[in-house]
């Protein structure tokens, strides 16, 4: 059984450590044990209730009455939610949020059957848009905040990774596009999911793109930036170290025709880390903006 701080469910379900205490001791919502320093700590269970109970909240239900229902009697609420909407915001919440259920128990066939419920409600590319990269934001996966166990992460991870490969693999190649995009990680980096996000999005446009995914050796980049000129490149950066601005700007100075862009938290990809030149994505709509220009 996994432990969470009252801080990963203040995080998770969008909702302030005050408002948690208060929930708990007003209306019993949750019954934390604590560390032996009287420290609160939560199991899954008291994850899977509290996380449904947040989306019921923002979907009109009041916490008096929620707290006193039994965990069936939610569970048949959520499946009432995401049958009767119609609306992405709405429904990419609740998918989200059993998402993160599924992941917090380590159970694939919860994460199978909501993944492919919300394709039907959604379609692939919303899905990935407004389920999969905001559920991978708010877990901290895309920018190492750690705000998930090492081993959910790698099960969260593994389970992403095989769902876009498989996306990708549905698409046509494209061999005729007037654009090509590069898509790599430098040697330093290895966290890929960003990037395989990316390459389905690109592809998904019909656009030519060249995946080399991560661990690049910098000679080996610049064989395939002069043998296939490509005429963008896109990088990720989720690991903090001294050489981000200088590779950037070793990458820019050599191929100076090349669109470069890069792509990781302010706290790793800040101003004082991108050379003149290189620019930098925030999210997956700003990356669809700059391919479709």
């Amino acid at each position: 059984m996994n432990r969470y701080s009252i801080k990963n469910l203040e995080e998770l379900g969008d909702v302030k450590a005050h408002t948690i205490r208060i929930w708990e001791q007003r209306y019993g919502l949750l019954k934390p044990d604590r560390t032996d320093t009287n420290i609160r700590y939560y199991d899954d269970n008291d994850l899977k209730k509290f996380l449904n109970v947040c989306l019921l909240l923002k979907n009109g239900g009041k916490i008096s009455k929620l707290s006193r229902m039994s965990e069936k009697d939610i569970a048949d609420k959520i499946d009432l939610l995401i049958a009767a909407s119609d609306k992405h915001l709405q429904a990419s919440e609740a998918f989200i949020n059993q998402l993160l259920i599924a992941v917090s128990s380590y159970d694939e066939l919860l994460f199978d059957k909501t993944f492919k419920t919300a394709v039907t409600h959604m379609g692939l590319k919303n899905t990935y848009l407004k389920v999969i990269y905001p559920m991978l934001v708010k877990v901290g996966l895309l920018w190492c905040k750690n705000n998930i166990m090492p081993a959910q992460e790698h099960f969260l991870s593994n389970l992403i990774q095989k769902k876009l490969f498989a996306a990708i693999d549905s698409l046509p190649l494209k061999s005729n596009s007037q654009e090509c995009w590069l898509l790599f990680l430098y040697q330093q980096e290895d966290h890929e999911i960003g990037l395989l996000f990316a390459n389905y999005l690109l592809r998904q446009m019909g656009l030519k793109v060249i995946y080399l995914g991560a661990r690049v050796p910098f000679e080996n980049l610049e064989a395939v930036i002069r043998d296939c000129k490509p005429t963008h490149a896109l990088t990720f950066f989720v690991r903090h170290h001294p050489q981000i601005k200088n590779l950037l700007a070793d990458t820019k100075k050599q191929f100076k025709y090349l669109k470069l862009y890069a792509s990781g938290s302010s706290d790793v990809l800040n101003e004082k880390a991108l050379p003149n030149g290189v620019i930098k994505i925030n999210s997956p709509d700003e990356l669809l903006e700059r391919a479709m220009k």
